[in-house]
């Protein structure tokens, strides 16, 4: 079943602007904030403090995909920190052991995986956290409920924050989960006639 958010919101023009004003500014600053200046031979050297932490986590991402493809939960959770947890879009708090569980029953349904693909935003590196908002794609050949499988494809947005530990990167949350989309041999999961479990990984859906 999917969730829905809806806003409604009345402001006055001037609420408005003001409201865009203060959210430039923020932005500025996190732009500014992601940039490390430094002077060499009386020369200005600008560097993105974004760009390594990037690399890493699409190093992470590759493991977490071989970990998937492998179906191995423990190589999956061992990517994640000890107090990783996800908030779905009901507000509903999942823990670690609520996520190992579910990788696992996930990990049991599907046969193999045909694709996975990731596409990371910008990155917002904030002393040992980095968080993005990340677009997943899944498609594997999942077993229904009863016992036939199928092609399923999974689609997602949310927000992965990554925490910076002794071991590296890990992933440490997932929240702000949204346009999720789920198509079954390519049609339009219908909940009302197919009951699936079918989240995109996490929240890891997160892989997150």
């Amino acid at each position: 079943m999917k969730n829905r958010l809806i806003v409604v919101a009345a402001f006055f023009a001037l609420s408005c602007s003001v409201a865009h004003s203060q959210s430039v500014t923020s932005q500025i600053k996190n732009e500014a904030e992601q940039r490390k200046v430094k002077v060499k031979n009386g020369k200005s050297i600008e560097r993105d403090k974004s760009k390594p932490v990037r690399k890493a986590i699409e190093a992470w991402y590759d493991l977490n995909i071989q970990a998937f493809n492998k179906k191995d939960s423990v190589a999956v959770m061992a990517l994640r920190t000890e107090d990783f947890h996800t908030t779905t879009p009901d507000g509903k708090l999942n823990t670690r052991a609520d996520m190992e569980a579910y990788t696992r029953r996930l990990l049991d349904r599907i046969d193999h995986f045909i694709s996975q693909d990731f596409e990371i935003g910008t990155i917002d590196v904030q002393g040992d956290l980095a968080s993005a908002d990340v677009r997943q794609k899944t498609v594997r050949m999942q077993r229904l409920p009863d016992g036939t499988i199928h092609k399923v494809e999974a689609r997602v947005v949310q927000r992965e924050t990554w925490k910076h530990t002794a071991q590296g990167w890990k992933m440490y949350t997932v929240d702000n989960i949204r346009d999720s989309s789920i198509l079954i041999d390519d049609k339009p999961y219908q909940p009302a006639t197919v009951k699936i479990r079918l989240n995109v990984r996490p929240a890891d859906r997160a892989r997150s």
